[in-house]
């Protein structure tokens, strides 16, 4: 058995959207933009390039992170 490991910081692209299963289990879906530099072949530059990842959390602290998280704010997710 493997165990990955995943460590994204960045900030959020939009307001958090809150909903519940069936079961009444909250779901909260978000996006979280982070930032890769790469020196531009071309130019000798470096730009940064955008990499967007969806990320969905489930459970109690759905529904309790719903009410701090907000567009623009800088976060980390283990």
């Amino acid at each position: 058995m493997s165990i990955n490991r995943v460590n994204i910081t960045g900030n959020l692209t939009r307001d958090p959207e809150l909903r519940a299963t069936a079961g009444g289990t909250q779901v909260l879906s978000f996006g979280v933009a982070v930032n890769d530099r790469r020196r531009n072949a071309q130019t000798g530059e470096w730009e940064d390039y955008p990499n967007f990842i969806a990320c969905v959390l489930y459970g109690n602290r759905a529904g309790a992170l719903f009410h701090h998280l907000t567009k623009g704010l800088k976060v980390s997710v283990e």
